[in-house]
């Protein structure tokens, strides 16, 4: 597709008040891990965009370090927390994935949700995952989702069946205009097999309401 990182964050700070207004509600799969992750622990949350689920996991007793390659959405979820004082414990950062601006081993936990289906190349998803491996303490957890191929949205929002996993999917702004936004479908095994060959230790995969997930831990 000719897409970069740049575009990327491009896209996403076109549409950064649309898509912070329409996306409020954190996941439930998340929401089940965020439960697992023992009261003080140090999270990362990867491609935090506004807050979505770096808000629960504040709420929930853990200090947060939210990283997006896009200012705009961060300065919103920035701006709808600093008064709350239950947000204090969210840090936010600018940042890419592939490079994550951290010393290694500092983090108990990592997430990072919906995010690696926007990086442009196989090689670019793999780095992200082995940075949340580098920075992840020895025997920290990852929790990480992607669209399928299968996503039951997909063949309503492209008008058909995608025939390749590469595509571009429109986001509708208020006006009616539209910017496209760059996705690799995920098939099935897809997203394990880049866990293995990042050095992260697969603990478990599945799908669910469209999405691949997997949990796994960084060796040690």
């Amino acid at each position: 597709m000719g897409r970069s990182r740049a575009d990327v964050r491009s896209t996403y700070d076109k549409i950064a008040e649309s898509y912070a207004a329409a996306r409020t509600q954190p996941w439930p799969e998340v929401l089940d891990f965020i439960n697992e992750v023992p009261a003080g622990d140090l999270v990362l949350d990867v491609g935090c965009g506004h807050g979505r689920h770096s808000r629960p996991l504040a709420l929930t007793g853990h200090r947060v370090v939210g990283i997006d390659l896009s200012r705009r959405l961060l300065s919103i979820g920035k701006k709808s927390t600093t008064k709350s004082r239950e947000f204090q414990t969210i840090e936010w950062l600018a940042g890419e994935a592939t490079a994550l601006p951290f010393p290694n081993g500092i983090f108990d936990e990592a997430l990072s949700i919906a995010v690696l289906h926007h990086l442009p190349t196989h090689e670019d998803r793999v780095r992200a995952l082995e940075e949340m491996r580098r920075v992840l303490r020895a025997g920290g957890t990852a929790f990480v989702s992607v669209w399928s191929i299968e996503h039951p949205r997909i063949a309503e929002l492209l008008g058909g069946r995608p025939k390749k996993p590469d595509v571009e999917i429109p986001w509708r702004l208020p006006d009616g205009s539209e910017v496209s936004r760059p996705y690799h479908l995920f098939r099935e095994g897809e997203l394990g097999e880049s866990v293995i060959e990042s050095g992260l230790q697969g603990e478990r995969f599945f799908g669910s309401e469209g999405n691949w997930f997997a949990l796994a831990k960084a060796p040690g």
